[in-house]
């Protein structure tokens, strides 16, 4: 473990895997959960009506994808 700033807040933590402290980690698996569900109930929707109809922040939509965890294509 080390000593680390997260990468979304900035706060101090002791680091282990992830780059984000515990809050943000816990905020970060409820986007993806949350953009899981609504990617399976409406397979063909667009980034822009993911954020719409979620509240998925864009910038964090381009995160989950930039780090393959967005279940939609290209």
């Amino acid at each position: 473990m080390a000593l680390s700033n997260c990468k979304q807040c900035g706060k101090l933590f002791l680091r282990q895997k992830s780059a984000y402290c515990r809050d943000c980690q816990a905020a970060n698996d409820e986007y993806y959960f949350e953009l899981r569900r609504y990617i399976k109930a409406h397979p063909n929707s667009t980034m822009l009506e993911i954020h719409e109809k979620t509240g998925i922040p864009l910038a964090k939509l381009l995160e989950l994808q930039r780090q393959d965890y967005a279940p939609f294509g290209a």
